[in-house]
């Protein structure tokens, strides 16, 4: 029995999917590693608010903190993926391979 497409991904995480497209020059994407840090740095600062604040009645809800703490697995998903292109396209560019 064949599973339909949508079954295929339903699975799925955002980060799963996304890929370096294969035109990308070889290197370290340096730029777009650093903007995800920065991203996942300022969600976190964001996060630890929470935490410091005076009075607990502006708390978020659980699920929401959850959320970004799903939020930053994901990016470092993301920088993973652009730091794995990076080197394996800069080996192979050494290598003579590309």
């Amino acid at each position: 029995m064949k599973r339909s497409a949508l079954q295929d991904l339903a699975n799925f995480l955002p980060e799963d999917l996304l890929t370096v497209n294969a035109a990308t020059p070889a290197g370290v994407p340096i730029d777009a590693i650093t903007a995800a840090c920065s991203r996942a740095e300022s969600v976190l600062a964001l996060l630890m608010a929470q935490f410091n604040a005076v009075d607990d009645t502006e708390r978020l809800n659980d699920h929401v903190i959850a959320n970004v703490l799903w939020d930053v697995q994901g990016t470092i998903g993301l920088i993973r993926t652009l730091a794995i292109h990076g080197d394996s396209t800069t080996y192979q560019a050494v290598a003579g391979k590309r």
